[in-house]
């Protein structure tokens, strides 16, 4: 139970008029790290806006220093006394959490403002879904407040939507929303910023003119971009194994061992085991480029069909896992549900895990097509359910067995092939050309721009991504 002490500790802005946000322990540390990096999924429009959002994304991501942020921009502002952050993961029940809401909700009656509560690790209430319904039902201020609840995993989304349903208020933007990982083209950027476009380009746009101008100059800095993309694919892109990189070359062990607590504990949360969870990761890291169907994964984990389902949600759910179908071009499209799945890391700094845990290394060129799977999916900015199962990117497959590693469906579809540790060959261009037209052949340090499908250095092609 959070006391009113505690309450108060948690909120200092409300009694210190001379609080500054370098008094925050998240937000020095986020200054002092050897990297800027400031990503806004919420504008100041959207916590004045009276709505129910939801941040979610990988553990360790860094969604509390970015939530302590908007926080510092409310009380830089003069709404300090209308500012509450609750860090819930000392509330066990959702009666405690109400009481608590109800106990903020009692201070600075007189104070002007609707309020923003910040209701951070949900994902350590149960049932958290209850009380913030009944408060937006009964209170009338909580019902006038912004409210941000972030959690490490998406998994109580769906089970709640019937008891948020018409209480989260009206607002032009997505209430739900995700927080990735640095992207490569951030790395670049605390690495060497002359190497990084000045703008990112949309991935269609890349095989116009325009786009193969931009590759072209692009191209200009390929050696510098593939010695950073080789440290980012070791390193990812969250705030701790990236520091590790730029201060010492490398990821240290304690950093990897800290990322599979924080998914092990998401799972346990959800009685899953933890042996099972390392040998699906292991799994992954060994088959990263690999289509692996649900009768072999089972079969490997030594488990039923249903349950290592089970486990391939929970990862997913919790943004450590990201799952491409095959897209079914005889059902409008969509994805083909019974065949083989390709699974990549929601990060690369992910692939360490089994390493560090006496389990296989992954190969360069498998985490450089993991990157690709990533920023392809950032490039879709669709709702944050989509993470797990992508609704616009596939992988391909013929009848005949010819296949691509990556569709991106859209207005525009375009074809990506990831040939960064393989040799190319004429039979991977025309599976492409046959197939789509034109796309995109992903090597290691070569550009080619005179086809229809454009070869275009994987470090080139992720800076221009973004």
């Amino acid at each position: 139970m959070l006391t009113r002490d505690q309450v108060n500790s948690l909120n200092p802005w409300w009694t210190d008029p001379g609080w500054r946000p370098a008094d925050d322990p998240h937000l020095a540390a986020a200054a002092a790290a050897p990297f800027r990096w400031d990503p806004r999924p919420l504008d100041a429009d959207d916590l004045a806006s009276g709505a129910v959002f939801t941040l979610r994304g990988l553990r360790q991501s860094g969604k509390t220093t970015l939530a302590k942020r908007l926080i510092a921009d409310r009380v830089a502002a003069g709404h300090a006394r209308r500012t509450c952050v609750l860090t819930l993961q000392t509330v066990t029940t959702a009666d405690e959490l109400r009481e608590a809401v109800e106990l903020v909700l009692r201070l600075w009656p007189d104070a002007p403002g609707d309020w923003l509560f910040v209701l951070d690790e949900l994902t350590f209430v149960p049932d958290w879904a209850r009380p913030i319904a009944y408060l937006r039902e009964h209170d009338r201020a909580f019902r006038a407040a912004t409210v941000l609840l972030t959690g490490s995993s998406a998994y109580d989304l769906a089970a709640s939507a019937d008891l948020l349903h018409g209480r989260r208020g009206r607002w032009h933007r997505p209430l739900d929303r995700l927080h990735m990982p640095m992207s490569f083209r951030d790395y670049a950027a605390a690495r060497g910023p002359a190497a990084v476009p000045e703008s990112g380009t949309a991935l269609a746009d890349l095989l116009t003119a325009d786009g193969r101008a931009a590759i072209e100059a692009a191209s200009l800095r390929t050696a510098e971009l593939d010695q950073y993309l080789g440290e980012y694919v070791r390193c990812g892109g969250l705030p701790a194994p990236v520091t590790d990189m730029l201060l010492d070359g490398r990821v240290a062990d304690a950093t990897v061992t800290e990322l599979w607590r924080g998914i092990s504990a998401d799972a346990r949360r959800l009685s899953r085991s933890d042996l099972v969870l390392r040998k699906l990761l292991a799994r992954t890291v060994v088959a990263l480029s690999s289509m692996t169907d649900t009768g072999t994964l089972a079969h490997e984990l030594d488990v039923s069909r249903a349950t290592a389902a089970a486990y391939v949600d929970v990862l997913a759910a919790s943004f450590a896992l990201l799952a491409l179908h095959q897209r079914d071009g005889k059902r409008q499209d969509g994805p083909a549900l019974r065949r083989p799945r390709k699974l990549y890391l929601g990060d690369p700094a992910l692939a360490a895990i089994p390493g560090v845990l006496g389990g296989p290394a992954p190969a360069e060129g498998a985490l450089v097509e993991n990157a690709i799977a990533i920023a392809l999916l950032r490039a879709d900015r669709s709702a944050l359910e989509g993470f797990a199962h992508p609704d616009r990117l596939y992988y391909w497959r013929s009848a005949d067995g010819r296949e691509v590693d990556f569709l991106v469906t859209g207005p525009e579809t375009v074809a990506v092939e990831s040939k960064y540790a393989a040799h190319r060959t004429g039979k991977d261009y025309e599976s492409i050309t046959k197939a789509f037209g034109r796309g995109i052949m992903v090597s290691r340090r070569d550009t080619e721009l005179d086809r229809d499908v454009l070869t275009v250095p994987a470090g080139v092609l992720l800076a221009l991504l973004g």
